[in-house]
């Protein structure tokens, strides 16, 4: 689809999305999932949990290990840090 019509078609119906990553620590292990949520008119149309990953532990270094193909590492690994963060101070 173009991309003006698309951008005016996400105006005209107001379209928003918004998107976040969910970690939950099982085991020793830190699940990774995605998560959608699509806006039409400030009502929910639909709604995505995807899970993209597990993160563990190994000599004190963490690794990702992606489940399927992953475009998103780089920003998974931020939020990751930034969560870890927040949970020391």
């Amino acid at each position: 689809m173009d991309k003006d019509v698309e951008e005016f078609i996400e105006d005209l119906l107001e379209i928003k999305k918004i998107g976040r990553y969910d970690f939950r620590e099982i085991y020793g292990f830190t699940f990774v999932f995605k998560k959608e949520i699509f806006l039409i008119n400030d009502h929910r149309s639909s709604a995505e949990i995807k899970p993209i990953g597990i993160i563990y532990e190994e000599n004190g270094e963490y690794y990702l290990a992606p489940i399927g193909v992953v475009d998103e590492i780089e920003e998974v690994i931020k939020e990751f840090v930034k969560q870890q963060l927040k949970s020391k101070n």
